[in-house]
């Protein structure tokens, strides 16, 4: 995962942060999402003020299953990868 946060952090405009989001999130996998309640399973970003959308959705996804660490395990992954995409989004539309 460390070489997605890092293409994050070399972003430049909203335009790429959206592209490295939407392939990142490509590869996720259905068995990744089996955890979450169905509505949260299919996940869509095609901008960038969905980011923060999903972000909270799936942190509340998160908070409200029963299921040991490791079942829940990649979801949190996504949701610190949306965190900081969310995060490079601010700095970009401050500067």
């Amino acid at each position: 995962m460390n070489s997605w946060l890092r293409d994050i952090d070399r972003a430049t405009t909203e335009a790429e942060i959206l592209a490295h989001t939407q392939d990142y999130l490509s590869l996720v996998h259905p068995r990744d999402l089996a955890v979450l309640p169905e509505d949260m399973r299919t996940i869509r970003i095609e901008r960038e003020t969905d980011i923060p959308v999903w972000r909270e959705r799936l942190a509340r996804g998160c908070a409200s299953v029963n299921a040991p660490e490791a079942e829940v395990a990649r979801v949190q992954e996504m949701v610190s990868y949306l965190s900081k995409a969310e995060d490079r989004l601010g700095q970009i539309r401050q500067s």
